[in-house]
């Protein structure tokens, strides 16, 4: 019996790992995508890029072609450079720029919204439109 727990163990740590290291590949690839175009759509090479931010241009050569992700500060500079969030940086986020200062409750209602379908989209703006008359203004008419 112990055997089998320990062989069901290995088994179970080794498919976690294996989902763990799809998760990171997967990061890691959107990380290169969107340096790279952050980069080439200011119309920055490497070596500009690469003093800009106090490091090397072998670095932002593996960050775009090997998705490998820099330490937290370097990402924060980075991030801060290019006026991004870390979240859309590691693809956790799809907005490109920085939210607002105060719109974190927009952004969380965004967030659940999307998960709704047309008929519960359509009670939530009906619910909204009657809490907010004021604001909401019938745009059909």
């Amino acid at each position: 019996m112990i055997n089998w727990l320990t062989k069901e163990n290995e088994y179970n740590t080794i498919k976690l790992h294996s989902a763990i290291k799809r998760g990171i590949d997967m990061s890691n690839k959107i990380f290169g995508e969107r340096i790279k175009k952050l980069r080439t759509d200011r119309n920055m090479t490497m070596d500009v890029m690469a003093t800009k931010l106090g490091i090397s241009k072998s670095r932002i050569n593996m960050w775009e072609n090997n998705g490998v992700v820099p330490r937290d500060d370097v990402l924060l500079r980075v991030s801060k450079y290019f006026d991004v969030s870390t979240d859309y940086l590691l693809g956790n986020d799809d907005m490109e720029g920085k939210e607002p200062e105060g719109s974190t409750t927009l952004h969380f209602l965004q967030r659940n919204l999307k998960g709704l379908n047309e008929e519960q989209l359509e009670k939530a703006k009906n619910i909204l439109s009657s809490v907010f008359d004021d604001i909401f203004e019938d745009d059909e008419e």
